[in-house]
C-alpha cells in the first residue's frame, strides 16, 4: 500500500514539474477603463472642461464644438472665427 501511495505522489510531482516548465499560453487582453476625466472636451469660448454628453453643441465647418452653457454657445455662433483656431 505504501508503494502505491508513494508511486501516486511521485507521478503527481513529476506531472506538476513538467507543467511548470511548459510555455505558458496565457493571453492577456488589454483592459480599457473609461476615465471620465479623459473624456472631457474644452469649451472654445471660456476654456472650461466639460463632458460632451451633457454639453451644448454646435457644428461649424464640419466640426462639432461643445459648450458649457447656452451663453457660450451664443457667443460662439455670433463670431465663430474669433474662437476657432486658424490652420
Amino acid at each position: 500500500m505504501k508503494a502505491i501511495t508513494s508511486l501516486i505522489i511521485l507521478v503527481a510531482l513529476i506531472t506538476l514539474g513538467l507543467k511548470s516548465n511548459a510555455d505558458p499560453k496565457i493571453e492577456y487582453k488589454e483592459i480599457s477603463f473609461t476615465d471620465s476625466v479623459q473624456k472631457k472636451v474644452v469649451d472654445p469660448v471660456c476654456k472650461m472642461k466639460i463632458k460632451p454628453n451633457v454639453a451644448k453643441s454646435s457644428v461649424y465647418k464640419k466640426t462639432t464644438y461643445y459648450f458649457c452653457s447656452e451663453g457660450c454657445k451664443q457667443k460662439f455662433m455670433a463670431t465663430p472665427s474669433k474662437y476657432v483656431p486658424t490652420k
